[in-house]
C-alpha cells in the first residue's frame, strides 16, 4: 500500500524540501532565498507539466504504452458516442475486422444508449471518460470526482451490463485526487503514446502521420469519435488501418493488448 501511495510527486516534494533545507543551512541568507525560490519555481513547473502529461506518471501509474513483442496497437476513441461519427466508425471497423476501445462520456451514454449497446455488441471495449467531460474536472474535489466517475460507471453498466475497468481523464489531466478515486473504484488510468490531434487538424494525412511517428509494439493511439466530423474520422481511420496493416500491425482492444504484456 505504501508503494502505491508514494509517487514521483512525493519524490519531487521531498527533493525540493531537502534542497531548500540544505540551501538555508549552508548558503548566505540572500543566496539561500534565491535558491529556495528557484527550487519552488522548478518544482511547480514540473508538477504542472505532470498534470498535462500522463506519460510522466507524476501522481500515479498511467498506462500509456504496453511492453510487448507482438506487433499490436490499441486504437482508442474519446468523447463519444456521437450518432453520426460513431455509427460511421462502427461500420468501418466492422468491415475491417478491427476491434477498438471507446472512452465514452456518461451523459452521452445516457443520451444514446442504443449506440453504446451497439459498440459493446460488436465486440469493442468501453471505458469511462467522466460524466460531462468538464474542462474543470481536474479541479473537482475528491467527493465530486468520485460521484462523477461512479455515475458514469453506473450508467455504462445499466446500458451494457458491464462496468468499465479503465478510465481516461478528460484532456488526460491528472492529479493526486484522480488517483485516489480510481483506486477506490478499482479503475486503471489510461493515457496514450501517440495522438493525432484530430479535433484540431483537418488533414487526415497529417493526423495519421503524427500517429505513425509513434508506432511501436504496444502503442496506444488516441483519436476521437466525438467532436470530429464523420467524414474526417472515416478518412483518418481508413488510412491509419491501411498503414498499420502494411507494416504488419494489428489493432486490438486495450484489454487484449494488455494481456500480451511482458512480465519481468
Amino acid at each position: 500500500m505504501l508503494r502505491q501511495r508514494l509517487t514521483r510527486f512525493h519524490g519531487l516534494l521531498a527533493t525540493s524540501l531537502l534542497v531548500s533545507l540544505l540551501a538555508m543551512i549552508t548558503c548566505p541568507r540572500f543566496t539561500a532565498w534565491l535558491l529556495v525560490g528557484g527550487v519552488a519555481c522548478a518544482a511547480g513547473l514540473l508538477a504542472g507539466l505532470g498534470v498535462a502529461f500522463p506519460q510522466w506518471r507524476m501522481f500515479g501509474h498511467s498506462i500509456c504504452q504496453v511492453s510487448t513483442d507482438r506487433r499490436l496497437v490499441a486504437l482508442t476513441f474519446d468523447d463519444g458516442p456521437d450518432p453520426d461519427a460513431t455509427a460511421t466508425l462502427l461500420d468501418q471497423l466492422g468491415r475491417a475486422g478491427v476491434r477498438a476501445t471507446f472512452f465514452c462520456v456518461g451523459e452521452r451514454v445516457a443520451r444514446h444508449p442504443e449506440l453504446v449497446r451497439l459498440i459493446a455488441s460488436e465486440g469493442h471495449l468501453i471505458g469511462n471518460h467522466s460524466w460531462g467531460h468538464s474542462h474543470g474536472t481536474n479541479l473537482f474535489s475528491v467527493a465530486r470526482l468520485r460521484e462523477d466517475l461512479q455515475r458514469t460507471q453506473a450508467e455504462i453498466a445499466r446500458v451494457t451490463g458491464q462496468s468499465p475497468a479503465f478510465f481516461r481523464p478528460p484532456m488526460g489531466l491528472t492529479n493526486p485526487r484522480v488517483f485516489r478515486v480510481v483506486r477506490e473504484l478499482n479503475l486503471t488510468v489510461i493515457g496514450w503514446s501517440a495522438r493525432g490531434l484530430d479535433r484540431r487538424e483537418p488533414s487526415p494525412e497529417r493526423i495519421v502521420g503524427r500517429l505513425m511517428r509513434g508506432l511501436k509494439p504496444g502503442a496506444i493511439f488516441l483519436l476521437h469519435d466525438g467532436g470530429v466530423p464523420a467524414d474526417r474520422l472515416r478518412n483518418v481511420v481508413e488510412l491509419l488501418i491501411d498503414k498499420l496493416k502494411a507494416q504488419g500491425y494489428q489493432p486490438v482492444r486495450l484489454d487484449e493488448l494488455m494481456a500480451t504484456a511482458k512480465h519481468p
